[in-house]
């Protein structure tokens, strides 16, 4: 792709749900960032996380889950900061804390509106939002932060279907200028922005009519969604006076159809996919992006997006033989190898094997051990035992494909506890998300044993 340089490239790093962001340890986190850094992301942010704790301000305990994960943002804030990063604070507006929810408070839910929420409409829920906004930005404040934008999504997690919030895209955006007055109290400047994940074209028409009539020039930029399999978002107007970027998934790699994502596969790399992204919303109108990043699985996917977004290469390749010069100690030569042994894993039915592996171990020779390499090789051990399993049907589960089940699942455990070291994972990082595709007849066979087993122990 030629040169290109994006002025805004953030990496949004959402601690939360188990992920590598979460498990890290201050230190480690911020020797991280210098890392981000070197490839070219020049913007930070993280999600203010209410999902599975309390309210750590109304809590005694200065030991609690909620209290610790507060601290460990607010030092990864720091350590961006320090390293030059503007900092964003992603937010979703009436998602509240586990001790907040109250029956008389709930939202009303529908497939779009889901997790720990409230109804706005409510004169009491609204002052609970406004009152948490308000000790979240005077916090981040007084903890020496300078929050230069802040991103509210309506929706996942947000939104309300009772016929108060209707349209919920409206009460999103008054609620939204509410919020912003609350920011700029304790970080003056700071700009509010929106991202468009999960919009319908008609809530982009209801909200840039708001934007015309209510707040012209407020908005300051919309990152607008691309979907799973698309290199560019739908060509949507936005206000005036708003910057247009690009909300960049890297945790999948090439092809979205194989469920090569969230840890599941190990590495995950897009050598082309990403390339074409940019040259998409470039000619789109967008001045940068924000990368959606859950973990440091995509670590690869990091290099490519900053690195081409930044100018600081001039494609793909280059990028990755940078990338294995810089991890894998690769001569010239063998980075070269090294690159086109990663780009080939950007469909991941699609390398060779057993060969793969073997060329792996080539290349690898005389490296360190360390997490980039290892994510790697269990990709390659992970993607064997699948492709072994097949599609079995639940009469064709045989020991033997039951045996490569259970092995597949231990490669799995020791590949996000030993190689990226997490701890109780969530949500997207549960097994049952975006599973194998022989997973739902392997569950009816091995509930079928199960049954079987308990018969002849009651027989």
């Amino acid at each position: 792709m030629p040169l290109r340089v994006f002025p805004f490239r953030e990496c949004y790093c959402p601690a939360h749900f188990g992920n590598s962001y979460e498990a890290m340890w201050p230190d480690e986190m911020s020797d991280y960032l210098a890392e981000m850094k070197h490839w070219g992301f020049n913007r930070y942010a993280d999600w203010i996380t209410t999902t599975d704790v309390c309210n750590p301000y109304a809590s005694e305990a200065y030991w609690d889950l909620a209290t610790e994960l507060l601290d460990r943002k607010k030092r990864a804030f720091r350590a961006a900061q320090a390293l030059g990063f503007d900092l964003n604070l992603i937010v979703t507006l009436n998602h509240v804390y586990l001790d907040q929810l109250r029956p008389e408070r709930a939202a009303t839910k529908d497939s779009r509106i889901f997790g720990q929420l409230v109804c706005p409409s409510r004169p009491e829920v609204r002052r609970l939002v406004l009152g948490n906004f308000e000790r979240w930005f005077q916090d981040f404040a007084a903890s020496g932060i300078r929050l230069a934008a802040f991103t509210a999504f309506a929706y996942d997690y947000g939104g309300c279907a009772c016929k108060h919030c209707q349209p919920w895209i409206l009460t999103f955006a008054r609620l939204l200028r509410e919020v912003h007055s609350v920011a700029e109290k304790h970080h003056p400047g700071i700009e509010p922005w929106v991202c468009s994940w999960w919009w319908t074209p008609e809530e982009h028409a209801l909200f840039n009519r708001w934007a015309a009539d209510e707040a012209p020039g407020w908005l300051k930029a919309m990152t607008l969604h691309i979907e799973y399999g698309q290199t560019c978002f739908k060509n949507v107007p936005v206000p005036a006076g708003c910057r247009k970027l690009a909300f960049v998934h890297i945790g999948y790699s090439d092809n979205a159809a194989v469920r090569d994502l969230y840890t599941k596969w190990g590495a995950v790399v897009a050598p082309s996919r990403l390339p074409r992204t940019l040259d998409d919303v470039a000619a789109h109108g967008a001045q940068g992006f924000q990368a959606y990043s859950e973990g440091v699985f995509d670590d690869v996917n990091k290099a490519l997006l900053a690195g081409l977004g930044s100018g600081r290469f001039a494609d793909a390749e280059e990028v990755l033989r940078a990338y294995a010069q810089r991890y894998f100690d690769a001569a010239p030569a063998h980075a070269r190898r090294w690159a086109q042994w990663m780009a080939s894993w950007g469909d991941r039915t699609q390398p060779s094997l057993p060969e793969a592996g073997r060329e792996l171990e080539r290349l690898a020779a005389g490296t360190p051990a360390a997490w980039r390499l290892e994510h790697w090789r269990r990709k390659v051990i992970l993607e064997a035992l699948d492709r072994k399993i097949g599609v079995p049907g639940e009469e064709e589960w045989t020991d033997d494909k039951l045996r490569l089940a259970d092995k597949f699942w231990a490669e799995q455990e020791r590949l996000q506890r030993q190689v990226y070291g997490l701890g109780p994972v969530r949500h997207v990082f549960a097994r049952k998300f975006s599973p194998p595709r022989w997973y739902d007849s392997w569950m009816r066979a091995t509930a079928r044993q199960s049954d079987k087993g308990n018969m002849r122990e009651e027989a």
